[in-house]
């Protein structure tokens, strides 16, 4: 086996495609909203 095709055999593989990216907004509105809360409580 060539070892360009080896190498394909050990590429990281994403079985969920966009999920990182839907985390990483999710992680960004939590962030936002804990901002916005902290902002708004009295202190």
């Amino acid at each position: 086996m060539p070892l360009a095709s080896r190498a394909k055999i050990f590429m990281p593989f994403a079985a969920l495609r966009g999920f990182e990216e839907l985390i990483e907004k999710k992680k960004l509105e939590i962030e936002k909203s804990r901002e916005i809360k902290t902002e708004d409580a009295p202190q």
